[in-house]
């Protein structure tokens, strides 16, 4: 893609030329209005020289137009305040209320003070630049920088990560112990204080407390340790039901129930899928969710099997959907909002996929993958 600096430059001696071209007519009428005319064969000269010069530039300003078109590069040129010319891009990337010689008259003043602007709206992300031009005309270049927005986010987002890995590493291997020992007591005396109820119900209160800051914190190290995945064939339904092995043995009353036709052989990582499912499966049957039902399916689809893991309880708020795979976008109260998050990863790393599906009650996920595993390629 042409870079901003060359087509900037372009631009600039585009109109350079114009004005220059224009002059020379105007220099010429002014001289035949005075009687100032030379001779004949200069003045014909002249004449046809700034009339070649004047088409070539307007040819060449309707090719930049066209490659501005080409490489989605929105122009706009002011006259006076006025919008005289936009092309097809600038109209696809301004938002409708910023199409008007108002509005970007405005803006064109604020772009002279402060210099580039950006504007933001629900898909697109696009910078507006002034370049700058004589006289009464003004020259707004439009350019679609979502995509440099969106890596720069991302970027933030790697470096917040980062930063609380090294500030949660070293703490998480210091509490577990101690806190595992903490958890261990509070059970052993629950489990004696049979007669006296209150202080039963105290130690057990503190043991679910201690348990829960258990899970936060294996939440924490498993978010920052990653292995690669180990692909084997297996047997899909076998592990689904260790998967529903180890669901059943959690706190909860919800009945759950496995659909697998039988013999779906995959190409995957069983330690990671099954700990992928039983993450799910987890979320699921938090009490926050008050589910009575839990089905996971899976069926094969193609090359694909697809997976579902779905619930009948409250379900996703719509406030949060958008955002529900991003780290800390939690929807629960408890827990650091990573799980999601640390699901979207693993599924990744087994070069599948995940979406939340449209149900009417409950949630649905989605989860589709190769049944052959492609090996990755290394070109030097």
């Amino acid at each position: 893609m042409m870079s901003v600096t060359c087509f900037f430059s372009l631009t600039v001696l585009l109109f350079l030329w114009l004005i220059t071209c224009m002059a020379l007519v105007v220099i010429l009428r002014k001289r035949r209005a005075s009687g100032a005319e030379p001779s004949s064969f200069h003045s014909d000269l002249l004449v046809r020289l700034a009339s070649a010069k004047y088409q070539e530039a307007m040819e060449a300003s309707k090719r930049l137009r066209e490659v501005a078109d080409a490489l989605h590069i929105g122009l706009v040129e002011l006259k006076n305040n006025r919008i005289h010319e936009i092309n097809q891009s600038a109209l696809e990337l301004l938002p409708e209320d910023m199409r008007s010689d108002q509005s970007l008259a405005g803006l064109l003043a604020s772009l002279r003070d402060y210099g580039p602007r950006v504007l933001e709206s629900d898909q697109t992300t696009v910078q507006l630049s002034r370049l700058p031009t004589s006289g009464s005309q003004d020259l707004v270049l439009v350019q679609d920088v979502t995509e440099s927005f969106l890596m720069a986010r991302k970027l933030k987002q790697r470096e917040r990560l980062a930063l609380l890995g090294q500030m949660t590493a070293q703490m998480a291997h210091q509490i577990k112990t101690p806190l595992a020992v903490l958890a261990g007591q509070a059970q052993m005396l629950a489990r004696r204080l049979d007669a006296d109820t209150v202080l039963k119900d105290r130690a057990e209160a503190i043991y679910q407390e201690a348990r829960d800051l258990a899970r936060q914190i294996n939440e924490i190290s498993n978010f920052y340790k990653k292995r690669e995945p180990c692909f084997k064939d297996i047997e899909l339904c076998q592990l689904l039901f260790c998967v529903k092995k180890r669901l059943d043995s959690l706190d909860h009353s919800c009945e759950i129930n496995i659909e697998c036709p039988d013999k779906i052989t995959l190409e995957t990582d069983p330690g990671l899928l099954q700990n992928l499912l039983f993450l799910l499966g987890q979320n699921a049957l938090s009490p926050e969710t008050a589910a009575t039902l839990l089905s996971i399916s899976a069926v094969r689809d193609g090359e694909e099997v697809i997976i579902r893991i779905k619930d009948n309880g409250a379900g996703v708020p719509k406030a949060v959907r958008d955002s529900l795979f991003e780290p800390f976008a939690g929807t629960k109260g408890e827990g650091l909002g990573l799980g999601l998050f640390l699901a979207k990863d693993m599924v990744s790393q087994m070069s599948g996929g995940i979406e939340l599906e449209e149900v009417e009650q409950g949630a649905s996920f989605r989860l589709n993958f190769p049944v052959r595993h492609a090996e990755k390629v290394n070109i030097r």
